[in-house]
């Protein structure tokens, strides 16, 4: 009789005659340990058959996790690691019926799963933490009683707070151009509804904006920075601009930013 790895490889290839294939479907219903190698061969299988995982549900596949999930399936270096997990089948079919190098091949293959998991656990945590540190009502409002009201800039703010980014950026970016004094706080919205539209590039450009603005909120500009780098998954980046906040305790956002270095460590 074939041991269940050749078994379960005949099953899953369809080389199988169909009595075959009934045998050992009924089987499966009995044999306990044969079902939980069965599921295990198809778990390996989900990492390295070419495109096999792309067979999942359509809408988790639209999320940015699951593009750069399969940026790396088509990666030298996933080729290399399902090069090396066929080898260990291989082996195992064409060597010695041990099951040791069966063993090694399930090992490895759930290694990668669960080292994949994790990529996807760390992208959507990415989103959980900008979630958790974008405190909009932190923000002091635009608007201040007693003053002469920009309606420009009111509106604006307006604008962003019913989450009309696209709008409230257009108000802003004319405001900026209108004004020679420049209310400080127009870079902070302005860039937070940039990053709100991943314009990334243009949200750096206001928060290095309000760095040089020479306002007491200017102090503000690096924590912002960062939220542009969290908002990008880009750890390393992150990680340097949060060192720079942790660096003096009278920076703004020293606590926060000390408690979000540990997270992504």
């Amino acid at each position: 009789m074939k041991d269940y790895p050749i078994e379960i490889d005949d099953y899953l290839k369809g080389n199988m005659s169909a009595s075959e294939k009934q045998v050992f479907e009924e089987r499966l219903q009995t044999d306990t340990e044969l079902a939980k190698e069965l599921k295990l061969q198809r778990d390996m299988q989900i990492v390295y058959e070419d495109q096999k995982w792309l067979q999942g549900n359509e809408e988790a596949l639209k999320t940015e996790g699951a593009k750069q999930l399969k940026s790396f399936f088509e990666s030298n270096e996933a080729s290399d690691l399902k090069a090396t997990i066929n080898e260990v089948i291989s082996e195992n079919r064409s060597g010695s019926r041990n099951k040791n190098f069966w063993f090694i091949g399930i090992a490895a293959s759930i290694a990668v799963l669960l080292t994949i998991s994790l990529f996807v656990f760390k992208e959507n945590n990415y989103d959980e933490l900008y979630a958790s540190y974008i405190h909009m009502d932190e923000i002091p409002s635009l608007v201040t009683r007693g003053e002469d009201i920009d309606k420009l800039l009111e509106n604006a703010q307006l604008l962003f707070e019913d989450k009309k980014y696209q709008e409230a950026i257009t108000s802003f970016t004319l405001y900026q151009q209108k004004e020679t004094s420049i209310n400080p706080l127009s870079y902070i919205y302005n860039g937070i509804a940039l990053i709100e539209l991943n314009r990334f590039d243009e949200a750096f450009v206001q928060f290095e904006l309000l760095a040089n603005s020479n306002s007491l909120h200017s102090k503000k500009a690096n924590w912002y920075k960062a939220l542009v780098f969290l908002k990008q998954k880009k750890k390393q980046e992150l990680k340097d601009i949060l060192k720079i906040i942790v660096s003096d305790k009278d920076n703004y956002k020293y606590l926060e930013a000390g408690e979000l270095l540990e997270k992504l460590d």
